[in-house]
């Protein structure tokens, strides 16, 4: 089917045939449809039977047009889905997935519709601007009369609307687009910008004159393909303000939704997962269950057969005498033998299987024992293993041998003891394989092994891999001929060493050994690949094989832990993953086979000279076209094949792109995420526990003779220092209790323990400014006389004097040692692992710490002696007031306004700064002030926190470092230096400015913090990412170095082969040899190829010159070597959807386990107001119920209620809604006046609707009406809608700018939001999205940041770049609004390649500012290669891989959370309906009703809480509370529903202590009965009243007994009157106290009231009911629920 000429055309009718017999043998061996297992029955034998049919149709009938119909043979390839089983599970997640994505599909149209209606107002028409010139239009006015100026117009218009006469983009067939709005593009002089023209842009495609197109505009914009381009000429058109409509389609359609169906392809693919594991654990359970003793018997029968081979190859004789006389003695006794089977754990191979024949009378044993050979690595067998789970089943066995004693043999008398002869396989492996020639061989190979396997050798080998790869790095374009002998040589130098490396490995190890070690089969395949590669030297297109050195690289990842986690997570998914590539290939061979055969013949016969690229004309074709939109590209394929085919190619991208991209290639990102489990990480750290890390123990070694030398050196000062006595006699560490102390303040008690006190010393090196947490004790070193002097201190002169708080602290701190353990709390420290940490309770201190440190104060007694002195004081009350400003609340608010305006200066300065030098002086004085602040503040915060506290916080040292550049560009100023370049890129670094207001800002610094903390994980990645593709990078080197040049015209358009066969022929007729500037030409420009191949930007161009490229030196041909394909398909499966999605997947995993420490994933994002909004949120679910409006009384506004309130009411206005959207959707450029004119009507008319549907609701709600939100947003668009056609008329008249008029119209499309409100689904997806807002405000707000600084340093750096390739008039970075608008779309990675073509041109330009006399200057226009690279790579990898995947992950996160709230239980949606229906019950919003509509109140409830008639004894069951008054409480019923629903007794979970706090309505009632004690009663009474029946039929003459209702209601009154008694005595058991609703369930009616009773009052009657008379009522109840206590008044009973 790939084939393009089939070469036989019976093939096809053997294949159907081949079909056709199976599907008639499965036929006739099932049946045809009738019955279940029938053919038929079986979906996927729908399939079949469709295809034969076709085949079979388009055999025998020519369809004509309807050929297509063959090309439904493809999907014959999705049997082998059927076939292979694990296929199954993963198209189960993807059908799952496309199921579940119903939703998100649905809100995904609806969302694109309204875009592309708001798109449709803006800028209908808009892209037909073009520059066009006039300079050759002649006109020769010959005639006369009116029929001159009608003629001059004919000729005008005719002129411009030709295409030769518009403006085309250099290289491009492009005309450049135009606008006259201000910031809107500009025509090149002599070219006027005119409208209305007859093309749109991309063959006529791009546009948004009419809803298809504008529609298929969204969906670019939301999978963000080739949308930049969309974006710039909109900008140029219609000017920059409008990339606001573009910000909030990026970030709502693209951001979210794309994520979201991420999120749900996540999501059903790992609930499939579950679901298989759990099969395939049941199935495991039975097989377990099932298992037979005779199996057991068996095994260890095998077992023990092997066993015993071994055992008598030692002691054979001796063996057979001991078994036979111990089993001939002992066969007949009474419980004599006894097999004992146990399982012991051994170090290494496996278990040892030990069975012991115990004997009664000589006591005699035998124990064989399974021996491990360590030593004798090559061993035949390595044995059968009894697993240790049939152990459980020993037990039946060891029964059944006892049974079978007497039957004359036992399980081990069965075993053949003679010795059998191995098999000659094993006996030539034991032969050839153990190395053990003789002894001295043996000393040679432990001798070799000493130095091969030690620790040093392998850091030496690891050495030896990373100067290898730097060697093979170093190949590059054009190279001299040292070079390539430096590397030709050392190339046979690591060669060799890797190769007497693993020969000598081999040696010491003997091959058994060495082979069974993964990573030394690697080696060795490397060196014999090496080998060859020397052997074959001379023989072309071998140097590949040079490439598999590269492999070695992974070595690395013996010893490097991340690369390893991260290759077995590779490694771990490649099972699934295998299952997935397949059904990947199975997609893209479809498709690729469906495009071929749809769209081939439309190629040959529109493209027949120029056949574009890109084309389905044969397989291969096809095949990188459907690649080509998996990557995400599918808008220029389907523009080149419109053009051929017409619009059915729209939707086969389409089709292909859903189903490809979003769902597969999610699938593929799900399967990474989903294996960065904590398995995985958990895995990883046992392997490594396992296997000693040999490098780490290398560089230990290091180490450990670093620290052996220091301290030699510290032994040997010592020794000279005792000579010198010291100068205190006292002991340096104190001693407490007799006891030695530790010095960090431990001490050790008799046992031994080190103790940790919490009383801690005056080194406050862990607190932050300005807390006061530890107790100060003086050292004993201090001088009685300077203690003295300090008590003796004047407190009025320090009103907040350390002394006073610290000895009050320390007489507390002594009193607290002196006691027992009740005032000082001993904690135990583990002198092994972390220590623990205790809570602190925090003392804040008014002051700040003491001005010199610990150390000084101890040291030098004169320190304190100044702290005494006038100056010091003075000093410390300066202290003292700089603390209190610096903690004044106003002072960091000061501070941050001074950031933010010093930020906007720098802002301002953009290109036309030199054009006004009034604003110049003005910015370079506010520039000195801001400096002068900023540095003032460093100096208040230097005095109040001193230097120890201020440089040990990170925030500060960023403060202190850009006021460092601050200073040292004033200095320079002042020496007038200020025109050197090292000082101008000083001054660049004023950029980072804005970074100060992170640690400021609260919403800022919460989301960073996050990210630093992923820093590690995020390097990890990096650095992983950048092997993987060094890799690629080398052989992209080794293929295409220098093979980039090619010869082209003046005009810069390639030659064909035929004009210029070579570089010498090309500049021998003067033509021009270049290289692209996108090339493999050394390892640092393929890093850049390859970044721009990853992120699909520019690798079109990258990929077309590789398949160009011939040779050295040669002209490119093109097509020519068309498999270099593969390379690249490679490269963006391991290197792009591998490598950048890991970012995705550590950034999600850093997520999580932060999110464990922080109690939720959002809260990491969130400042405290914001969790407060985010709970807000949540906690909109516990709503209470609400009055319902009440009727009016007035007759007529009665009826309009009546009508308003109708559920028909508001269907029929959905409808309406949509018609109008419709008509909306009709409306398309130059539509004729007619139609216009209708389409105003149908307008009018619908506002008419509208307006008429919002008065009746304000008649019949009355004020209610503003009640619900929705009511006033319809209520707005009405009012918006009216004064749009009220106002349009009016700004015809005063010629407003239509723009405006139609942002008024846009209005109109607001109502559609009104169907939102119906959608249940699409509700869920929005209120998750309004959850996550905050959090995604903060991401947003660090986008902005890092876009602000870039946005700066791009205007310093490129601000008069040369207006080339993508850098334009509309473009640059030449003012901060456009650096902004730029940055935005490169976030995206959107056209990053031609920005960096631009910045970095170095040819064609001004190398140097020229000023000439006059004052005009001539800026330098050249861009900067290495900082344009630089500039935009740490862009992209800050915002694009960083930023943007954060956003990624608080979707997916979220998602997920809202996913699960669903289905752990109610959403908020079905409380709210629960108490919408509440409402016709309870209209006064009581929050009671009447026990008697009970049954019909939850019958008239919706699904899943509806308990449907007859519902009685279900409500017995759920023993809902019955109130006074027969009255139900609606918690009560909700929470007994709720229960019921989930299948729980206790309640879901217990309400927040707090929010029970805050809530001011607290409802008390009294609980007097529920519905199974009512039952209960009920039961009781009437078994009670046959029992006096009976008795008083017995005695006769007695009055008849009280009715049945008279019993019931004076039994309730009593219970209440002795509720009530209760309720005033201590014990209220009988009154439950409800919170907001919430059921504080402390009903307990089973109570013991007859302690209270008074003798005579009333009595306790106890019944049992008996199992003869259990009726249908009494089933119901549980065994224990059948005991009835009943209290009843005695003269009811007498």
């Amino acid at each position: 089917m790939a084939m393009t000429e089939q070469p036989f055309t019976w093939i096809e009718y053997v294949f159907t045939g081949v079909y056709t017999m199976e599907a008639l043998i499965k036929i006739s061996a099932r049946g045809f449809i009738i019955n279940t297992f029938t053919y038929l029955r079986d979906p996927w034998n729908w399939l079949d039977f469709a295809v034969i049919s076709l085949a079979y149709v388009t055999m025998g009938v020519d369809l004509g047009n309807l050929s297509a119909l063959r090309t439904f043979r493809v999907l014959r390839a999705l049997k082998t889905v059927a076939v292979i089983p694990g296929l199954k599970t993963i198209v189960g997640a993807l059908l799952e997935a496309v199921r579940r994505l119903r939703d998100v599909m649905i809100l995904t149209v609806f969302m694109l519709s309204i875009f592309a209606l708001v798109g449709m107002q803006l800028y209908m028409g808009t892209l037909r601007q073009k520059c066009v010139t006039f300079t050759n239009f002649t006109y020769e006015n010959t005639t006369e009369g009116n029929e001159t100026a009608w003629s001059f117009h004919d000729a005008w218009i005719e002129y411009a609307m030709n295409p030769a006469h518009w403006y085309k983009i250099d290289g491009s067939d492009e005309f450049l687009i135009c606008g006259n709005a201000s910031g809107a593009g500009q025509c090149p002089p002599s070219y006027v910008c005119i409208n209305n023209t007859h093309t749109n842009p991309n063959f006529n495609f791009t546009h948004f004159d009419n809803f298809g197109t504008a529609l298929l505009c969204t969906f670019r914009l939301m999978t963000q393909d080739y949308w930049e381009n969309l974006y710039q000429i909109t900008l140029r058109a219609e000017g920059p303000y409008h990339c606001a409509y573009f910000i909030i389609v990026i970030l709502l359609g693209s951001f979210y939704l794309v994520n979201l169906i991420l999120a749900i392809v996540a999501m059903s693919y790992d609930e499939t997962q579950k679901q298989d594991q759990a099969d395939a654990d049941e199935e495991e359970e039975e097989r377990k269950d099932d298992y037979d003793v005779s199996s057991i018997q068996q095994t260890i029968h095998d077992g023990l057969r092997e066993d015993y081979q071994e055992y008598l190859e030692e002691k054979l004789s001796q063996a057979k005498s001991h078994s036979e006389t111990s089993l001939s003695d002992h066969e007949g006794e009474d419980n004599a033998d006894k097999i004992s089977v146990r399982s012991n754990k051994p170090e290494e191979n496996g278990q040892f299987l030990s069975v012991s024949k115990k004997g009664s009378l000589h006591d005699s044993r035998m124990d064989i024992e399974k021996k491990s050979h360590d030593g004798d690595v090559c061993h035949p067998h390595a044995g059968k293993h009894v697993d240790p789970r049939d152990m459980m089943v020993i037990k039946n066995l060891l029964a059944h041998a006892e049974g079978h004693r007497n039957s004359k043999h036992s399980i081990i008398s069965e075993f053949p003891f003679e010795e059998e002869e191995l098999p000659l396989k094993d006996r030539l492996y034991n032969r050839f394989c153990s190395w053990t020639c003789c002894r001295c061989y043996i000393k040679f190979q432990e001798f070799i092994a000493l130095i091969i396997l030690d620790a040093f050798m392998d850091l030496f080998i690891t050495i030896c891999i990373l100067a290898n790869t730097a060697f093979m790095a170093a190949d590059q374009h054009p190279k001299s001929p040292e070079l390539a002998e430096i590397l030709v040589y050392g190339n046979y130098v690591f060669t060799g060493i890797f190769a007497s490396e693993a020969f000598l490995k081999l040696i010491a190890l003997s091959p058994p050994t060495y082979f069974r070690d993964g990573w030394n089969i690697f080696d060795f395949f490397i060196v014999v690949l090496s080998f060859l590669e020397m052997a074959l030297d001379g023989v072309s297109g071998l140097s590949v094989l040079r490439s598999f050195r590269l492999l070695r690289v992974f070595k690395l990842a013996r010893s490097w832990q991340t690369l390893n986690m991260l290759i077995r997570i590779v490694a771990g998914t490649m099972g699934a993953l295998g299952n997935l590539i397949f059904v990947l290939a199975i997609v893209v061979f479809i498709f690729a086979v469906m495009g071929q055969q749809l769209f081939r013949d439309a190629y040959l016969s529109t493209y027949e000279g120029a056949m574009p690229r890109w084309n389905f004309t044969d397989f291969l074709h096809s095949f990188m076209i459907i690649f080509r939109v998996l990557c995400g590209e599918w808008i220029e394929s389907m523009w080149a094949c419109t053009n051929a085919n017409g619009p059915v190619c729209v939707p086969f991208f389409l089709l292909t792109y859903v189903i490809g991209n979003l769902v597969v290639l999610n699938l593929f990102l799900a399967l990474l995420l989903n294996s960065f489990g904590a398995e995985s990480l958990s895995g990883g750290e046992s392997e490594e526990d396992k296997e000693p890390n040999k490098l780490s123990e290398a560089i230990g070694r290091f180490t450990r003779l670093g620290r052996w030398i220091k301290v030699k050196v510290i032994v040997c000062l010592k020794v000279k220092m005792k000579s010198k006595p010291k100068p205190n006699g006292r002991d340096a560490s104190p001693r407490l209790n007799g006891k030695d102390s530790f010095p960090d303040g431990g001490q050790t008690f008799s046992n031994g323990t080190v103790i940790e006190l919490q009383a801690k010393t005056e080194d406050a090196e862990n607190t932050l400014p300005g807390e006061l947490v530890l107790v100060e004790n003086h050292s004993p070193e201090k001088s009685t006389d300077v203690l003295e002097d300090e008590k003796k201190m004047d407190d009025s002169t320090r009103p907040n004097s350390r002394t006073s708080q610290r000895e009050s602290l320390s007489s507390n701190s002594r009193n607290s040692m002196s006691d027992d353990d009740t005032k000082l709390s001993l904690t135990k420290v583990d002198a092994e692992g972390e220590p623990e940490i205790n809570e602190v309770k925090v003392t804040y201190a008014n002051y700040p710490d003491d001005c010199f440190c610990k150390i000084c104060r101890r040291k030098c007694p004169c320190c304190i002696r100044f702290e005494n002195t006038k100056i010091g004081k003075r000093f410390w009350k300066i202290r003292c007031l700089a603390y209190a400003l610096v903690e004044h609340k106003y002072f960091e608010t000061f501070i941050i306004t001074m950031i933010l305006a010093s930020s906007v200066a720098l802002a301002i300065e953009d290109v036309y700064l030199s054009e006004r030098p009034v604003l110049a002086m003005i910015l370079e004085i506010t520039d000195r002030f801001f400096t002068a602040i900023f540095i003032l503040e460093m100096l208040i915060k230097w005095t109040a926190f001193g230097f120890k506290k201020y440089f040990t916080d990170a925030w500060c040292w960023l403060d202190f470092v850009i006021v460092g550049i601050s200073i040292m560009m004033l200095v320079f100023e002042l020496l007038g230096l200020q025109k050197m370049t090292a000082i101008k890129a000083m001054r660049t670094l004023r950029a980072l400015r804005p970074l100060r207001a992170v640690s400021r800002w609260e919403g800022m610094r919460v989301v960073v913090n996050a990210l630093i903390k992923a820093i590690p994980s995020i390097a990890n990645v990096m650095m992983v990412c950048l092997i993987f593709w060094l890799i690629f990078g080398i052989v992209g080197v080794q293929f295409f170095a220098g093979k980039f040049y090619k010869c082209v015209d003046e005009d810069g358009l390639l030659l064909p082969v035929n004009i210029t066969a070579n570089k010498t022929e090309c500049l021998a007729k003067n033509y021009t040899w270049v290289n692209s500037k996108i090339n493999f030409d050394n390892v640092m420009m393929a890093y850049l190829a390859l970044f721009q191949v990853a992120t699909y930007k520019g690798w079109i161009e990258v990929m077309t010159d590789a398949i160009d490229s011939t040779d050295i030196d040669l002209q490119p041909d093109p097509e020519v070597n068309v498999y270099m394909y593969l390379y690249f398909v490679f490269f963006i499966i391991f290197g792009s959807f591998f490598t950048l999605n890991l970012f995705i997947g550590v950034i999600i995993e850093n997520f999580n386990q932060q999110k464990k420490k922080a109690g939720g994933s959002l809260e990491m994002f969130m400042t405290d107001d914001q969790k407060k909004y985010y709970m807000a949120m949540k906690r909109m679910s516990s709503k209470s119920p609400q009055k319902s409006i009440p009727r009016p009384s007035n007759i007529i506004m009665g009826w309009i209620f009546d009508a308003v309130t109708n559920q028909k009411f508001d269907i029929g206005i959905m409808i309406i809604i949509m018609l109008n959207m419709l008509t909306m959707a009709l409306e398309h450029y130059n539509q004729s006046e007619q139609f216009t004119s209708i389409l105003n009507y149908i307008n009018v008319s619908f506002i008419i609707i509208f307006t008429v549907e919002c008065v009746l609701k304000l008649i019949g709600l009355r004020h209610y009406y503003f009640k619900f939100p929705w009511n006033i947003f319809d209520f707005v668009v009405v009012v918006l809608s009216i004064l749009g056609v009220a106002l349009s008329d009016v700004m015809d008249q005063f010629l407003v700018s239509p723009t405006l008029l139609r942002v008024v119209r846009v209005f109109r499309v607001g109502r559609v939001l009104r169907l939102v409100k119906s959608a249940k689904g699409i509700r869920t997806l929005l209120f998750s999205l309004a959850v996550s807002l905050p959090a995604l405000f903060n991401i947003a707000l660090l986008l902005f940041l890092v876009m602000f600084i870039y946005a700066t340093f791009g205007m310093s750096f490129f601000m008069h770049v040369k207006h080339l390739y993508g850098i334009d008039d509309c473009f640059n970075f030449e003012t901060f609004f456009r650096s902004i608008i730029y940055l935005f779309q490169m976030c995206t990675s959107g056209g990053w390649n031609s920005a960096l073509a631009g910045i970095t041109n170095e040819e064609n330009c001004n190398p140097e500012t020229q000023t000439f006399d006059n004052g005009t200057t001539i800026w330098k226009d050249c861009g900067d290669y290495k900082i344009g690279v630089v500039y935009l790579c740490s862009y992209l990898v800050l915002s694009f891989l960083v930023v943007v995947n954060m956003y990624i992950a608080v979707i997916l996160e979220n998602f997920s959370q809202a996913t699960e709230d669903v289905q752990q239980g109610l959403t908020s949606d079905e409380f709210d309906l629960f108490y919408e229906k509440w409402e016709k019950f309870d209209p006064e919003a009581t929050k009671f009703i009447p026990l008697s509509q009970l049954s019909d109140f939850v019958d008239y409830l919706e699904e899943p809480l509806r308990l449907p008639k007859p519902n009685h004894f279900m409500l017995v069951k759920l023993d809902i509370p019955i109130c006074e008054d027969d009255k139900v409480y609606c918690r009560d019923i909700l929470d007994a529903l709720t229960k019921n629903f989930l299948g729980t007794s206790d309640t879901p979970g217990e309400i927040d202590v707090n929010e029970v706090e805050k809530d001011k309505e607290k409802i008390e009632y009294k609980v007097v009965s529920s519905t199974l004690l009512r039952q209960k009663e009920h039961y009781a009474a009437r078994v009670i009243q046959k029992a006096w029946r009976r008795y008083r039929n017995e005695r006769g003459n007695l009055p008849s007994p009280p009715p049945y209702d008279m019993v019931i209601s004076k039994e309730s009154d009593m219970i209440t009157s002795k509720g009530s008694e209760m309720a005033t005595s201590k014990d209220s058991k009988d009154t439950a106290t409800t919170v907001n609703g919430d059921t504080a369930s402390t009903k307990s009616l089973k109570s013991d009231t007859s302690n209270k009773q008074t003798a005579g009052s009333s009595i306790d009657v106890h019944i049992e009911i008996p199992e003869s008379e259990i009726t249908e009522e009494t089933a119901m109840l549980s065994p224990e629920n059948r005991t009835v206590e009943l209290r009843a008044d005695s003269d009811v009973v007498a």
